[in-house]
């Protein structure tokens, strides 16, 4: 199966490329820049890459007439909330405009397999009740969850008007080890570097009473593929662990594995304007379609550690 894989130099991109050809697909990863080929981690070998902004539709639409792909993952997005506050244009010209330009193209040249969108539990926003069910409103409190919710949305417009098998996977949180822009990395790379010079160090941190729902990037990746084979574009599916942990349970455990002592200090500056206090999601659907979690939260913490340590 000849795959294209939108963003596949992102963390989750990264980590599903390398599974897809694991299962012997050919895969064609989009990339921003070129730079973002030097990060560290799985293997990119075997895989063809190409610099795509979502915002050139020329581009968009010569890579997938050009490619033909029997299947479409579209990871590419701006995904950090921090930065969405920040700069809210360029999130929804990326994620709305971007995937428009993407589905229009798509039109022209459908995939025989279908399309996978990765799709947000930001999107729910905070939820009446937990754990969060797929068929929650979306109701989202950041511009980043705004600009999710709107793909999800147009994912299923274009499904239904278009004939266009388009899955959405709504992810909850995503972590593994060299995972950038998460607490628990951020965390982790902090005790590293106090680690690396000896002596007791300060832990920077933001708001730790919030808690969240958190899987392994291995696990996240499987997930992924189950939803594709298995889904319908009418059902949306959460992809979470079914249970969430506190974010200061992360920074605890991570004290605890540090070498060196280590004080936890809050920092104003890593507050956000507004943080969902809980968001367990609720993985009746995606367990349904086969699926179980493998990794616990409390190998991920440790597996994120040892890899800033080898920094």
């Amino acid at each position: 199966m000849r795959i294209l894989i939108t963003g596949a130099s992102g963390f989750i991109g990264r980590h599903l490329s390398a599974y897809a050809r694991e299962q012997g697909h050919e895969v064609l990863g989009t990339c921003l820049t070129t730079q973002e080929l030097e990060l560290r981690g799985p293997p990119k070998d075997g895989v063809a890459w190409a610099r795509l902004d979502l915002k050139d539709g020329a581009a968009v639409r010569r890579i997938v007439s050009e490619y033909h792909p029997d299947a479409v993952f579209h990871l590419a997005a701006q995904a950090y909330a921090k930065r969405a506050w920040k700069d809210p244009i360029d999130t929804f010209q990326t994620n709305v405009l971007g995937t428009i330009t993407l589905y229009e193209a798509l039109r022209e040249t459908p995939p025989r397999e279908g399309v996978l969108l990765s799709a947000s539990g930001s999107a729910y926003g905070v939820p009446p009740t937990l754990p969060i069910r797929e068929e929650f409103p979306l109701n989202p409190t950041n511009p980043y969850g705004v600009s999710k919710a709107a793909q999800d949305m147009l994912s299923l417009q274009y499904s239904l008007n278009f004939g266009l098998r388009i899955l959405r996977a709504r992810l909850f949180g995503t972590t593994g080890p060299g995972k950038t822009g998460d607490a628990l990395n951020d965390f982790a790379r902090q005790i590293a570097s106090h680690e690396r010079e000896g002596r007791p160090g300060v832990l920077r941190v933001g708001n730790l009473d919030t808690s969240r729902d958190i899987s392994d990037i291995r696990d996240v990746v499987r997930a992924l593929w189950r939803v594709f084979e298995r889904g319908d574009p009418v059902h949306a599916v959460n992809i979470g662990a079914g249970r969430s942990y506190s974010i200061r349970w992360i920074a605890n455990e991570l004290v605890r594995l540090a070498r060196v002592p280590m004080e936890v200090h809050p920092d104003p500056e890593l507050f956000r304007p507004t943080d969902e206090p809980d968001n367990t999601a609720d993985i009746s659907r995606l367990r349904s379609l086969g699926y179980e979690p493998r990794f616990p939260l409390e190998r991920t913490v440790a597996d994120a550690l040892d890899f800033w340590r080898q920094e």
